[in-house]
């Protein structure tokens, strides 16, 4: 979506507020694609981080209550950041 919003501007035949109404997206997105505050996002394998995505119908986590597709990706967060201890400065 991004890089159809770059090209739409580079085109130059729309205004920021057309794409903005023609993709669905808020003018505040577009803009901030225009002005190079908003990157391309990285799309990475999920598999490759052992995450399976959500399917099925919404469920209760039975690990935090709350109202998800199975597997919990709120509790899959938390045990990623728990499990990965954060960088130490290195005194120097």
């Amino acid at each position: 979506m991004v890089d159809q919003v770059r090209q739409m501007l580079q085109e130059g035949r729309l205004s920021q507020r057309k794409i903005a109404a023609t993709l669905g997206l808020s003018r505040g997105t577009v803009n901030a694609i225009a002005l190079g505050k908003r990157r391309t996002p990285i799309i990475r394998n999920p598999r490759d981080h052992g995450f399976t995505h959500p399917t099925g119908k919404h469920l209760r986590c039975p690990s935090c209550g709350g109202l998800v597709q199975m597997p919990c990706l709120l509790c899959y967060m938390r045990q990623r950041r728990t499990r990965t201890p954060a960088a130490k400065p290195n005194p120097a």
